[in-house]
């Protein structure tokens, strides 16, 4: 695993504290960021017996963000400090949406997938740019699901201070 991979795990985990299950929380059950049903499947990948995502290790937190998120969000591919935005989104709101987002902030068409023709155009623009783009767009979204959802105010102000960490 690559040092770019290391460093946005030890951003992500700064938010993505212990155990929680917050009625208010669509993820559900969650550990250092992890929900239940990612956890599940995780196991049932590996042919090992479902257990509570409290019990989850190190090595499976890392594995799964490695596996699941970073290099399914093609992180890999990305330049220096957008692969850390990116990779945050896609924990915190799913790789196809955080793709949407990076293709949004780069004009390309937003179909979710991170392909070859998102990948040329990104590279070709200053990271700096791209990351205030991608981060407006973030921001404006969770606004936007408050507004649809005002149960979910009680998170605004941390989906924000996150989105806004990676300057």
């Amino acid at each position: 695993m690559d040092t770019n991979f290391n460093n946005a795990l030890q951003m992500v985990l700064q938010f993505e504290g212990g155990f929680s299950d917050i009625k208010e929380d669509h993820g559900g059950k969650t550990n250092k960021g992890i929900i239940q049903t990612v956890y599940d499947s995780y196991r049932i990948s590996f042919g090992l017996p479902v257990q509570s995502v409290q019990q989850i290790s190190d090595t499976e937190v890392r594995d799964i963000y490695y596996k699941r998120y970073w290099l399914v969000a093609r992180c890999d591919k990305l330049p220096n400090g957008v692969d850390k935005v990116h990779f945050d989104t896609a924990v915190n709101a799913g790789p196809s949406q955080a793709a949407k987002f990076l293709q949004r902030a780069i004009g390309v068409k937003d179909d979710g997938i991170i392909g070859d023709v998102t990948l040329a155009k990104v590279n070709t623009l200053d990271p700096k740019v791209v990351m205030k783009a991608y981060t407006n767009s973030r921001i404006s979204f969770y606004i936007d699901l408050v507004v649809k959802d005002v149960t979910q105010i009680k998170f605004l102000k941390g989906w924000i201070k996150r989105a806004i960490s990676f300057f």
